[in-house]
């Protein structure tokens, strides 16, 4: 009987611990997940703007035509 019971309270020993972790975890990867997705934002603006600088990206060759 008392192993019935050991097995008891170390499974409501992980519930516990499982439960009271869910919400910082939750908080911290809607956090992250909102800085991802104002990182993404910041990254299409400014690859929009205008720039002084000429651009310094190799334009692919054209394939010769047959």
């Amino acid at each position: 009987m008392s192993v019935v019971i050991t097995l008891v309270v170390i499974a409501l020993a992980v519930a516990l611990g499982i439960a009271l972790a869910y919400l910082p975890m939750r908080l911290l990867v809607s956090h992250i997940a909102a800085n991802v997705v104002q990182f993404i934002q910041r990254q299409r603006d400014r690859r929009t703007t205008a720039r002084d600088t000429p651009d310094r990206r190799k334009s692919a060759p054209e394939a010769p035509q047959q």
